[in-house]
């Protein structure tokens, strides 16, 4: 953005303006003795030229997919993005505009809200969506208190193992302070079974959260898990991957009530961790206990077609206790971005993309266990992710060995998982090419030859 000038004359006239005779006097709220009054260590200044350079040398430390080939995944993917979506997302009127409260906001935000709308109910199969929420994992949690307060059940919700661990993690929070138990149902062969959730679900329980694609890549098998679900009296919350739809069933053609996903895939590149996407979508029933904004299409009182906030009010959202959510904002921005990146590929495009990952993710399986050393950890169908086991334990350093060789291999398990700390989770998107699919089972293999390596010097030592 462009550099704007804070001069001592300016300062002076914003103090004079709200009253204040200096700036230690807007501090004076806070007590002396948690004041940090030592002198910064920040050195002598630079000229422009010389701060420029420095930052880039800043910059140029970090670990990032831009100067590595990433194989990671995990929920945050290396996807493409196609540059008609930074053009017009860049745009001013949509870049530097606030998140809108009232139906006062543009007539331009609006109709993107509701394209964006309309796009993830055809995406999905379902009836309705809101003009989204913070991420993935708060879409999640807000879909179990949906279910809870459309049930009526607060007893009892059930998650799989093989549901995004920070996605559990952010529903137990949600649930800290509430009566309702959160079941946890183990997945030894890395998807959920009907019959263990049959065992699972009863009289009390709200609903039965399902991740498909789970997190280990695995494809589920959501239609026989919904008949469960749904005879138990529950609902079905379904978490997906949006670019899965390329090829796989929509989760309102198998039965899912509401449907919730990370939006980062569609047009947003990785940037750390965020800010993201969350999308939700439900069946039309759900419409009054859905959180965030909902825009409308209607007529001005010419009879011109224009759009609104419609349904709810930002009062219903921070109403305390009696509030539907505790959102009241979304991430119009990345859905902008979603809408933009939906629009450009079209049907073909996103089918092409999916497959891709598919066959891509496919190849690498292949190759990588073509060696004694690595297997899958699950026998199971899988998308654009799967788990590796690496049978000699050292994943740490076999990751480690990889970046140095230009690769980020894969993301470890055992900081969730502590049965798999001897394995990996592996992503390819349609950017990867053979090329690097193979570099990245050279990278391991020559992990697994420096390690070796590395055993025998040691070996040599302590014997001298």
């Amino acid at each position: 953005m462009p550099y704007f000038y804070n001069t001592p004359d300016d300062q002076r006239e914003m103090l004079g303006a709200i009253g204040a005779a200096d700036v230690d006097e807007l501090f004076e709220s806070i007590p002396a003795e948690l004041r940090f009054d030592r002198p910064l260590e920040i050195g002598a200044a630079m000229t422009e030229i010389e701060l420029t350079r420095h930052m880039s040398e800043l910059a140029a430390l970090n670990d990032h997919a831009g100067n590595r080939v990433c194989f990671l995944g995990a929920g945050s993917y290396d996807h493409f993005v196609p540059a008609v979506v930074d053009t017009i997302a860049g745009r001013g009127e949509f870049y530097t505009s606030y998140t809108p409260y009232q139906a006062e906001v543009s007539q331009g935000n609006l109709q993107v809200t509701y394209e964006y709308q309309s796009l993830m109910t055809r995406l999905t199969g379902m009836d309705i969506s809101n003009a989204s929420v913070y991420d993935g994992g708060s879409a999640t949690a807000e879909a179990v208190i949906m279910a809870i307060g459309a049930t009526r059940r607060s007893g009892r919700v059930v998650v799989p193992e093989s549901l995004h661990p920070e996605y559990r993690q952010t529903i137990a929070t949600y649930l800290e302070n509430l009566e309702t138990e959160l079941v946890t149902l183990p997945t030894p062969q890395g998807v959920l079974s009907a019959e263990s959730l049959a065992a699972a679900v009863d009289d009390q329980t709200a609903c039965v959260v399902v991740q498909h694609p789970n997190f280990f890549g695995a494809l589920e098998s959501p239609e026989e898990l919904a008949q469960v679900v749904h005879q138990a009296g529950a609902l079905l919350v379904v978490v997906f991957d949006p670019i899965s739809l390329g090829l796989l069933q929509r989760p309102g053609d198998y039965g899912a009530d509401i449907a919730v996903a990370e939006g980062q895939s569609l047009g947003t590149s990785l940037q750390y961790g965020g800010p993201y996407l969350g999308i939700m979508t439900a069946r039309k029933e759900f419409v009054r206990r859905m959180p965030g904004r909902i825009a409308g299409e209607t007529v001005d009182s010419q009879g011109r077609r224009c759009f609104v906030l419609t349904l709810q009010t930002r009062e219903q959202h921070i109403r305390r206790e009696k509030a539907t959510s505790n959102i009241c904002t979304n991430q119009g921005l990345f859905a902008l971005r979603a809408a933009v990146y939906l629009a450009q590929m079209g049907p073909q495009g996103l089918h092409e993309v999916a497959n891709q990952c598919l066959q891509k993710a496919r190849y690498a399986v292949e190759q990588i266990t073509a060696s004694e050393r690595f297997s899958l950890a699950f026998q199971t169908s899988n998308f654009k992710e799967f788990v590796i086991r690496d049978h000699e334990g050292q994943v740490e350093t076999l990751l480690a060995s990889a970046r140095q060789s230009g690769y980020l291999a894969g993301v470890p398990l055992g900081c969730w998982y502590p049965d798999l700390d001897d394995c990996f989770l592996v992503a390819v998107t349609e950017k990867r090419t053979k090329a690097e699919i193979d570099g990245l089972v050279q990278s391991l293999t020559l992990g697994e030859f420096v390690e070796n390596n590395r055993l025998t010097t040691s070996g040599r030592e302590s014997r001298v």
